[in-house]
């Protein structure tokens, strides 16, 4: 597996956040989240990521997202991957994803919890 070159960056807001606990003191958060793409995939994207953490220090996530792109066609997408603290109130995310149209993406960025955003980049893989 390469990591090439971007394949797109976004910028985006939490339009909502949810946060529970399980029986064994797991916190898990689900934020619907809405912004922009640029760069291959330009156009408004949309999705859900679910974190789950022990320690609010590390943890994993899953992504669900689409893309609706300026030239009239959907891309849709499910990820998941790893994060971990990244300054106050930031958790720096990392993982894979793998689109409807057959591609496959790393994917990193920083969501910050006091603005509620998400903005980060999406890297080729081949």
């Amino acid at each position: 597996m390469s990591i090439g070159k971007e394949a797109g960056a976004f910028t985006s807001t939490a339009t909502s956040m949810t946060k529970s606990t399980d029986a064994a003191g797991n916190h898990t958060f689900v934020m619907n989240i809405e912004g922009t793409v640029t760069g291959g995939m330009a156009g408004a994207a949309l999705g859900t990521i679910t974190a789950t953490t022990a320690d609010f220090q590390v943890g994993s996530y899953s992504a669900d997202f689409a893309a609706y792109l300026a030239d009239g066609s959907v891309v849709t997408g499910l990820g998941s991957g790893v994060f971990g603290l990244s300054g106050t109130h930031n958790w720096q995310l990392n993982g894979t994803a793998t689109l409807s149209n057959g591609a496959r993406v790393a994917t990193e960025g920083v969501l910050d919890l006091a603005s509620r955003s998400y903005n980060g980049k999406m890297l080729e893989i081949s």
